[in-house]
């Protein structure tokens, strides 16, 4: 019980404003002073204010443990009443093991009069800078970033769903992916004709239809020799690959990939970005210019806040299986080049409306299927004649 006692007390000191007096002079273990992730919530209404709060320990669980957490004990009935919900309990003190990459903590809210509320949070600053902290109020579809508006103000009732709001604390998601486009693939990696010849534009090519992304990524210049062109990531959030349709979309980003099938954001180097809340699980679709998109079959693999998934290793990691990757070489695969309309099929219309329009030209062309920067009857022969009837797998 001592070092829940130290707990309280430093609870009890940043309540009163003697948060630093009380943690010089605790003697709560050097580990244990340097993961201060704490969560002050405030609700105030009707003239009363009530708290909660959500710390992080190492040793404490995601359920009840007596030396950490601390039962909510029922207020007056007119005040407005906050706390965590776990499993059997209520909680006023609610302490949690790690932050992990998507972490959701339920709350419980009521009150006994109808009027305006406000929850306001305090401590924030304990946390990582890296670190994400949203207030969802399911009831209203509103999500805070805690971070950006400490203060969030609502109208309540006796009669509203008690777990109308959850707390999310989450890192970036970091996306190391691998994935190989057949039209420009060589047997070993994906050759650079197009970075080469300057021919790779330098803001995302992916603002006009079908894709209609306004993202932003743009560079001076091609930041490294070894792009082979750019890309569109997105995340789909659901609960398996078959429901992840793009109404399940929680955020895109275009990037640059490397010969090596290496997606990259806009220094040529680093892992893309992702921010946004997961719910459920996360599903990464990969799209191109003149390639059938795909969606990965499963959630991708996470260590150390990176998550990573390798589309080349056979056709199962997308979803569709054979008809979504194409072996380009003995155990190899890769997305299906052709669809040089970009309408998510491989059809005469991608010759007849696209490919004869451009023959003969050069350029960053959507009917250079093997991306050499020339729209020749290699492009029709080879790749489209190959590949027509091919269809995208994504779930629309």
């Amino acid at each position: 019980m001592k070092f829940k006692v130290l707990i309280l007390s430093l609870i009890a000191g940043i309540i009163t404003g003697n948060w630093n007096e009380l943690y010089a002079q605790s003697q709560i273990p050097v580990a244990s002073k340097e993961l201060v992730n704490l969560l002050m919530l405030t609700a105030t209404g009707n003239g009363y204010s009530d708290q909660t709060i959500v710390v992080f320990i190492p040793g404490s669980t995601p359920g009840f443990d007596p030396q950490y957490d601390a039962y909510k004990l029922p207020g007056s009935n007119a005040a407005p009443q906050l706390y965590s919900i776990i499993p059997g309990t209520n909680l006023a003190i609610n302490a949690l093991p790690e932050i992990l990459i998507n972490l959701v903590v339920q709350l419980g809210f009521k009150v006994g009069a109808s009027t305006n509320y406000a929850i306001t949070a305090s401590q924030l600053d304990s946390f990582d800078p890296s670190v994400s902290i949203y207030l969802a109020d399911t009831q209203n579809n509103v999500l805070i970033d805690l971070k950006e508006t400490p203060a969030y103000t609502f109208y309540a009732t006796p009669n509203d769903n008690i777990q109308r709001f959850k707390l999310y604390f989450r890192y970036p998601v970091l996306l190391d992916l691998t994935v190989f486009l057949e039209g420009c693939f060589n047997g070993t990696e994906m050759n650079t004709a197009l970075n080469s010849g300057q021919m790779l534009p330098l803001e995302q090519p992916f603002n006009i239809s079908p894709w209609n992304y306004t993202g932003t990524e743009s560079v001076a210049s091609i930041p490294d020799t070894n792009i082979a062109d750019w890309v569109l990531i997105e995340i789909r959030d659901a609960v398996d690959a078959l429901s992840a349709t793009s109404s399940t979309s929680v955020e895109k980003a275009a990037g640059f990939l490397l010969k090596d099938g290496s997606v990259v954001g806009m220094d040529g180097i680093s892992d893309l970005v992702f921010k946004n809340t997961i719910s459920h699980n996360i599903y990464v679709a990969i799209w191109h210019r003149n390639h059938l998109g795909v969606i990965s079959s499963s959630t991708p693999s996470e260590a150390d806040g990176i998550f990573s998934y390798d589309f080349t290793e056979n056709a199962g990691q997308a979803l569709g299986d054979e008809s979504a990757l194409k072996e380009i070489s003995p155990g190899i695969f890769g997305m299906i080049a052709g669809d040089f309309d970009a309408d998510g099929t491989i059809t005469e219309q991608d010759k007849s409306g696209v490919w004869m329009s451009q023959s003969g030209t050069s350029g960053y062309l959507s009917a250079d299927g093997d991306m050499n920067g020339q729209a020749d009857n290699t492009d029709k022969n080879i790749i489209w004649l190959n590949n027509i009837g091919a269809e995208c797998q994504i779930p629309e």
